[in-house]
């Protein structure tokens, strides 16, 4: 039966929606697969249409846009209502993109600008009729609703859109057997865990044919949660509540843990909310999609996460210079070039000719697409650590990792526009920034 979709489009360009109409015969993979019972901008489906759907009736909600007025307000609110999973479509929904650079300014500032002042306008009054109110800022979209999913990019690339909606139609739901691992593992008497070895297995489904204990190994979670955990899911909750003297090994095998219990798609080109990485330093807590999980592998699952969260440190996400093909070293920043000074070569790095350029405080996924046709990255994927200020890491990431013979000091003193230069995209994500502590 195909999948019930639906497509909201708030203040924006339209030019995600663009991006996915260009997969042209590529759509014909998932097209198939998909009922789409609202999609203003191509199929002639009214408003009134989807407020008389049935709550949660439709499977995937895609939001393109920010918030920018009270009306994209109601509707986002609307279709997280109807939808059961809410996908952001886009940097816009993401992050709040280029338009959220207005929130530098107060509300009666930027129409005041836009209707009366700029040099274009011609009637010199502020539209008060037949137009939806404006908010008071850019509003982040996750800042309103729960977004289950992030596709990022301004815009996405079209096979990244594709291939993500592929991903999610081919997922399977994790068996939940009745029955823990522990219940046929072959080493209980001489149980991992009574040594402090963190083994899944008392919160881990049965029915494993690979069974790591049998070659001494402990299970990694990859059947997902069973319906009912096992005796020694005591001792497994202690360790998850004692893990600050953690390794860096440790790490990486708790973030495996949770990419296999949840299923996580981490290489499939978006983010989902359940991401450990993301969500948890924003709002405190797992968001998982199995509502049903016993308390204790809820709490175990939690306090990994939780654990993960507050100490990133083990895993770099990969940024725009990973999949760069210029060269470094071939030159130092010695001072900072606005972009019709001269012209940069096409094989060295842009920063050590002197040009900004945002890739390595930039998440991977474009494929380098603006420096392969001699242009910066401007940042448009979003941030290569969760909540954070992609402006604020900048100078040190350049200082780091690039020939750069600048203080921090004079490297800023050149920066003519260091909000619009850093945080292009990504000002309205920036909660500190928002709540006026910069």
């Amino acid at each position: 039966m195909p999948v019930k979709v639906a497509f909201m489009q708030l203040s924006s360009c339209w030019g995600c929606h663009q991006s996915l109409v260009n997969a042209h015969l590529g759509l014909l993979q998932v097209l198939p697969a998909l009922d789409i019972v609202y999609w203003p901008a191509v199929v002639d489906f009214k408003h009134d249409s989807l407020v008389a759907r049935q709550d949660g009736e439709i499977v995937v909600g895609f939001i393109e846009g920010m918030i920018r007025t009270k009306q994209d307000l109601e509707n986002t609110k609307l279709i997280r209502q109807k939808s059961q999973m809410i996908i952001a479509f886009g940097t816009c929904a993401c992050y709040g993109s280029v338009p959220g650079m207005a929130n530098q300014w107060t509300i009666n500032e930027v129409q005041s600008r836009k209707f009366m002042e700029v040099e274009s306008a011609t009637t010199r009054r502020i539209p008060d009729q037949h137009v939806p109110g404006f908010e008071d800022k850019v509003v982040n979209v996750d800042d309103v609703i729960d977004v289950d999913i992030f596709i990022s990019g301004c815009p996405p690339k079209t096979e990244a859109i594709v291939g993500a909606v592929v991903t999610l139609l081919s997922r399977t739901a994790q068996p939940m057997s009745d029955t823990a691992f522990c219940n046929d593992c072959t080493i209980r008497s001489d149980c991992l865990l009574n040594k402090g070895v963190v083994c899944y297995g008392p919160i881990t489904s049965n029915g494993c044919s690979l069974k790591c204990t049998s070659k001494g190994d402990p299970c990694v979670g990859c059947m997902g949660p069973s319906k009912n955990v096992a005796n020694e899911a005591q001792k497994l909750l202690e360790i998850s509540r004692g893990l600050s003297g953690a390794s860096q090994g440790d790490k990486k095998n708790l973030f495996e843990f949770l990419a296999l219990f949840f299923n996580l798609p981490l290489m499939a080109g978006f983010d989902l909310r359940i991401d450990p990485l993301r969500q948890l330093k924003k709002k405190g807590r797992l968001l998982t999609p199995l509502p049903d999980l016993p308390s204790t592998t809820a709490e175990i699952a939690q306090n990994a996460a939780s654990f993960l969260a507050n100490n990133p440190d083990f895993l770099e996400i990969s940024n725009v210079c990973q999949t760069c093909p210029r060269i470094r070293g071939n030159g130092t920043m010695t001072k900072v070039k606005r972009d019709y000074e001269g012209i940069p070569n096409l094989t060295d790095c842009l920063i050590e000719q002197g040009y900004l350029c945002a890739g390595p405080v930039t998440k991977a996924g474009c494929g380098g697409l603006c420096i392969r046709v001699n242009a910066p990255c401007t940042g448009c994927y979003g941030q290569t650590e969760w909540v954070t200020d992609q402006g604020a890491r900048y100078y040190e990431a350049i200082k780091q990792s690039f020939n750069v013979d600048l203080s921090k000091e004079d490297f800023l003193a050149q920066v003519k526009d260091p909000i619009g230069t850093f945080n292009k995209f990504t000002l309205a994500s920036n909660r500190g920034f928002n709540r006026g502590e910069l």
